[in-house]
């Protein structure tokens, strides 16, 4: 592509022998032979002595090999082109293949189809191709605390579903679709109804809340009676989100993925980032996150526990002209923790206290 010889300027196609010796003071003489606009098929040859007006992206003439701009030119009334510049051979011509060769491969598998992409398939009249759906998610809220928004009187002992709200948008933003299947009560035959549907729509499905092992947490139990879901991972060494669960749904070749996230909010996300978002990303070929990070010292003494890996939000303060880090002392239950947090620092699991002056590296969510 093309794959015909074009004009890169108004102007006159020539053969640029023809050319040499032209100069302001020295003017050479061509016959105008005929008048080819974008998309006209050339009708005359070019021959010794004459030329051929092209506009750009016109087809070049037989017999021409350069374009002399028209800026270069001066018409008379009998198709005489007076020519003041000379051109060398490919002047102004955009050569066959010039841009897309034979053969060349424009699109290889598992290349994500951008609109860069689309102009080059439509530019080689390729206006259909067989690509891989979107994969798709299945989001759930679980719990009997929780209500939709649509809901202005909050009555005691509810609140508002958040996770719902944050967890779409930030699924969304892998490249997946999303499938928002609302809210279900602590009911294991209401849950294990949504969760069939679930499997049945999507080919991903993430619960919110239900992890825990306690008696309302039914996300585990509900998974214990499929033959064909493997429960892979059920609690993890990390702080928030311990009792993240992961896993397998295959059958008949139907292979899927299973994640129930902890109910807390700073949990729940805090865990999609961390095990679940670059998954869904490499399945769309999106981008990973570019995380910040950086080195800063810490500003208190911070205090964790032993046996997890704590991912602890923070705020940054600057400090006699020093950038440091402070702990935000509220915990997982609480999204203002996300809201006023800079970022957080990771604290290793055997590492119990974290003191003032020691350097942290510091990462943006």
């Amino acid at each position: 592509m093309p794959h015909f010889k074009k004009s890169r300027m108004d102007g006159f196609a020539v053969r640029a022998e023809d050319t040499f010796g032209a100069e302001e003071n020295n003017l050479i003489s061509l016959k105008l032979k005929e008048i080819i606009e974008a998309g006209d098929i050339p009708q005359r040859i070019v021959s010794e002595g004459q030329c051929s007006y092209v506009a750009t992206g016109a087809a070049i003439p037989e017999g021409a090999d350069a374009v002399v701009m028209i800026e270069y030119s001066d018409k008379r009334d009998n198709d005489e082109i007076l020519i003041s510049k000379a051109v060398s051979p490919g002047t102004y011509v955009i050569e066959i293949g010039h841009d897309i060769k034979k053969d060349e491969v424009i699109c290889k598998k598992g290349k994500k189809i951008d609109l860069p992409t689309l102009g080059v398939l439509a530019s080689c009249g390729i206006g259909e191709l067989q690509v891989l759906k979107k994969p798709k998610v299945a989001l759930i809220s679980t719990g009997n605390e929780l209500v939709s928004h649509e809901i202005s009187d909050l009555p005691i002992g509810k609140i508002y579903d958040v996770n719902s709200i944050v967890l779409e948008n930030a699924i969304s933003n892998t490249g997946v679709e999303v499938n928002y299947l609302g809210i279900v009560k602590d009911d294991f035959g209401e849950l294990s109804a949504k969760v069939e549907k679930a499997l049945h729509e999507s080919d991903i499905v993430i619960l919110s809340g239900g992890t825990s092992k306690g008696e309302g947490d039914l996300g585990p139990r509900i998974l214990d009676q499929y033959d064909s879901i493997e429960l892979m991972v059920h609690g993890v060494k990390i702080k928030p989100g311990k009792p993240i669960v992961y896993a397998k749904f295959n059958q008949n070749l139907n292979h899927k993925m299973i994640f129930i996230l902890p109910g807390y909010p700073t949990s729940s996300l805090s865990c999609f980032f961390v095990f679940v978002d670059e998954f869904l990303r490499k399945l769309t070929g999106k981008k990973l996150r570019k995380q910040f990070a950086k080195e800063l010292e810490v500003g208190e003494r911070i205090y964790s526990s032993i046996g997890r890996y704590h991912f602890k939000p923070v705020i940054l303060k600057e400090i006699n002209g020093v950038e440091q880090i402070f702990p935000i002392q509220t915990g997982s239950e609480a999204i203002s923790t996300l809201f006023y947090s800079d970022g957080y620092i990771i604290i290793e699991e055997l590492e119990e206290i974290v003191e003032k002056g020691d350097k942290k590296r510091f990462y943006t969510y």
